[in-house]
């Protein structure tokens, strides 16, 4: 396991802004759109702030276990079982964040670019990067999330300044949408598109400190906030309700309304760049990080002999939805249905039940 390795504070911060924003250029506009109609924005926005406030809870409940994984803080609450137990949950869910998008990336590549390809072909060289980057190891990823991370930012700048001329301020009426209720509701459930924060509880033993962690997360939520804000507003402003509903890939279909002149067309071949090139990081760390905590959980001293496997198992889930749409609908009403109850709930009830567990045997001690 690479335990020596350490990475720093930009790596960590790219590695973690990269697998949350992936979505916007999946279904996640839309998604905001069905949720809460002109206010989808607003519901995003409720969403990151609540969020921001779990986050500060569970960085607070953390610092009496710095320098700690998840899976140590399990086994301080309950053993090794629990250790184990704790992994394998952990490790499914990020196992199921990477097969589903797997399925929806590949399906949307051959939409756009192969649609004579085999849905198989495409997905075998999503499948070839993941598990060569798994070999590389840990530290071969996040390095090039440093690279990949501000390339693909400076794409999505590009794309909103140059739909800029088709924004329409009218589209955004009305201001809250589909109404309060939906906003705060939808707006508290969906706080599980921040599913991969899993990957940040298991970060810590290849940071320096605490304060890096805090530093880390509160700088890659903010971020990534302000980039799902704005991309769901740009995406209101764009296409009046309801045909924002209708279409298939949100960002894609905002691309190909840019024109600069006549010598700057066809812009979304730019889009279809920057959406592998995150797709393929965003595939290759939480693949990683899957392998890595079952790896972990299960006591084994390497890794390596486990990614093959792994991506045999992570291409037949791929292959359980029977189209994109039911790959779509596995995302937005599962996983970003109840994802918190992973991300948020269960890893408080750990360092909170840890936290107990702690003060007990001091207590002891102390007699």
């Amino acid at each position: 396991m690479e335990h020596r390795i350490k990475f720093g504070k930009w790596e960590a911060g790219a590695l973690m802004i990269n697998i949350i924003c992936t979505k916007i250029f999946l279904y996640f506009n839309r998604m905001t759109v069905e949720d809460a109609g002109t206010a989808g924005w607003l519901m995003t926005l409720f969403t990151c702030a609540v969020v921001l406030l779990a986050f500060s809870l569970l960085i607070w409940m953390y610092k009496k276990f710095e320098g700690n994984d998840i899976l140590d803080i399990a086994e301080m609450a309950g053993g090794k079982v629990f250790r184990t137990i704790t992994g394998f949950i952990l490790g499914g869910v990020l196992l199921l964040l990477a097969a589903i998008t797997l399925r929806q990336f590949s399906e949307d590549i051959k939409t756009i670019s192969l649609p004579t390809s085999p849905l198989s072909y495409v997905m075998f060289f999503f499948m070839a990067g993941m598990v060569v980057a798994g070999f590389l190891g840990l530290e071969s990823i996040v390095r090039n999330h440093a690279v990949i991370t501000p390339i693909a930012a400076a794409g999505y700048v590009i794309i909103l300044l140059g739909i800029t001329p088709k924004i329409d301020i009218n589209n955004i009426m009305p201001i809250f949408g589909t109404g309060l209720k939906d906003i705060a509701w939808k707006g508290l459930y969906r706080t599980s598109i921040f599913s991969e924060l899993l990957v940040l509880s298991m970060i810590p033993p290849f940071l320096e400190n605490y304060r890096e962690l805090r530093i880390v997360g509160f700088s890659s939520l903010g971020f990534s906030s302000f980039i799902l804000v704005t991309s769901s507003l740009a995406y209101i402003l764009v296409f009046p309700y309801p045909s924002s509903l209708e279409p298939f890939l949100p960002v894609f279909n905002m691309t190909r309304l840019i024109g600069l002149g006549r010598f700057f067309q066809r812009i979304e071949s730019l889009f279809v760049f920057i959406w592998v090139m995150s797709a393929l990081a965003y595939l290759s760390a939480v693949f990683y990080f899957a392998v890595y905590t079952v790896s972990k959980a299960a006591g084994l001293k390497y890794l390596r002999p486990m990614i093959i496997p792994f991506a045999v198992i992570v291409f037949c889930i791929a292959f359980i939805p029977s189209n994109l749409i039911s790959a779509i609908n596995i995302q937005t009403d599962i996983i970003n249905t109840w994802g918190w109850t992973a991300t948020f709930a269960f890893i408080g009830l750990i360092m909170l039940w840890a936290g107990v567990m702690k003060r007990g045997r001091r207590g002891a001690k102390g007699k």
